[in-house]
């Protein structure tokens, strides 16, 4: 077996409760067995002069910290629905109660520290179901960032497999596919026409890979999001610029849309349809899929949305059953028909005077549903879970569906929480400064 294997396994046999990897006994046992296994293959670390990828796991695993801990769910001390038009008292109790659901938080990921400066998590994407990237950037002026991949062993625990420093660019998104990652970020390379850069990844199995790297120019400040089907690649970019598709192949730009405060971009497969999210004022603007005729993006509809009305805000949006389900900042999480652009339900975001937070740091940022449970990110305010009586993809825009707040999950060292990402019963949590959680939910 090799040396990492060997290890892997080692340390998965070890008690789970509150095991911190890289302590002294776990030194002590990887220098007796390198001493046994002289041959064992370090993976290799690559860079150039703006990215340096580091794919030594034991390096990497000294930021992770292990953990069997239930994750509590404070319910409000009043039972309330939200609906389309706002709260409503929950009449026949909540769909399910908070006990119904077992929180246990299994990991958590430090920041990376790129040019001795801590970066925060940005956002949390998965594929595959056993591959999840975290994408980081620094507020104010210095653009440095990251991308973290992580796996899963056969606990289905996290383990940090590969990790890419930017020397010189933010990284404000990431996505995934099958053979790529996507960084959409904001260069500090001044030579350039616009800071707004996606840079394209090739993913071999777990590592990140300088090989093959791919980039296009866009335009505006930032590229703020991407997404792909592995046929196309969409991104954005910020207050002047577009969406684009791209060739994944080489990231060429097959068509753009100028858009303005161009914030987040999803799919609609199963309606053919791509969705963007503008800010100042909140606007999904909608377009057919594929079809790039004119090298330009065949525009269907402009719906408003209340909120989104923070300068530079995210405005993440998940679809779901031919809804999107918008974090709409101020205005919590807006769930709006794509067909039509009615605002079938809502969640407003948690109080701040009850919570005894300034307004301006009590933001639903992002959200994130599977199955009947509902996840919202709200900075400082942190994540609330949330039930309907059916699941949401199943429903339609004219069906009714009461969400209830199950309350807020209790972390004890919760920085700003800045993105959930919720699939195959595992709750990501990106944590700002304080790094990546993973979740367990069942």
């Amino acid at each position: 077996m090799p040396l990492t294997e060997m290890i892997a396994e080692i340390r998965r046999l070890l008690p789970r409760s509150r095991r911190p990897v890289g302590g002294v006994g776990s030194l002590v046992l990887v220098a007796s067995l390198a001493g046994c296994f002289e041959q064992a293959v370090v993976p290799t670390d690559e860079a150039n002069d703006r990215i340096l990828i580091t794919n030594d796991e034991f390096e990497l695993e000294r930021r992770i910290e292990y953990f069997d801990e239930e994750v509590v769910i404070d319910p409000p001390t009043t039972p309330m629905v939200a609906t389309a038009t706002g709260w409503a008292a929950a009449s026949s109790g909540p769909a399910r109660a908070p006990g119904d659901i077992t929180l246990t938080l299994r990991g958590e990921a430090s920041s990376p520290v790129v040019n001795g400066q801590v970066v925060q998590a940005t956002m949390v994407t998965e594929s595959d179901g056993n591959r999840a990237i975290v994408s980081y950037n620094v507020r104010g002026a210095t653009s440095v960032g990251a991308l973290d991949l992580f796996a899963f062993d056969g606990d289905q625990d996290p383990r940090l497999k590969s990790s890419a420093q930017f020397l010189n660019a933010d990284v404000s998104a990431v996505a995934v596919d099958a053979s790529f990652a996507y960084a959409a970020q904001a260069s500090g390379d001044e030579s350039l026409p616009a800071p707004a850069f996606l840079e394209r990844f090739v993913v071999t199995s777990t590592k990140l890979t300088l090989d093959g790297l791919a980039a296009a120019q866009l335009a505006s400040f930032a590229a703020t999001s991407a997404t792909s089907n592995g046929s196309v690649v969409y991104a954005t970019s910020g207050d002047a610029g577009s969406v684009y598709a791209l060739d994944p192949s080489d990231l060429s730009i097959l068509a753009e849309y100028a858009l303005d405060n161009a914030r987040w971009v999803e799919l609609d497969a199963s309606n053919n349809r791509v969705v963007v999210a503008q800010g100042t004022p909140g606007r999904l603007s909608v377009f057919e899929a594929g079809n790039f005729a004119g090298g330009t993006l065949n525009l269907l509809n402009t719906f408003t949305f209340p909120g989104a009305d923070v300068p530079d805000a995210k405005t993440a949006f998940e679809i779901h059953g031919g809804k999107a389900f918008v974090a709409a900042g101020s205005s919590g999480v807006q769930i709006v028909c794509l067909d039509d652009g009615q605002i079938v339900g809502s969640v407003p975001r948690p109080d701040p005077a009850s919570l005894g937070l300034d307004p301006s740091v009590v933001m639903t940022n992002s959200v994130t549903v599977e199955g009947d449970l509902m996840f919202t990110s709200n900075g400082e305010a942190g994540v609330y879970a949330a039930a309907a009586e059916n699941a949401f993809s199943g429903t339609s825009c004219t069906d009714t569906q009461p969400i209830t707040v199950l309350g807020q999950l209790r972390f004890d060292d919760l920085q700003s929480a800045n993105h959930v990402h919720f699939s195959a019963n595992r709750l990501w949590v990106a944590a700002g400064l304080g790094g990546v959680k993973v979740v367990r939910v069942q």
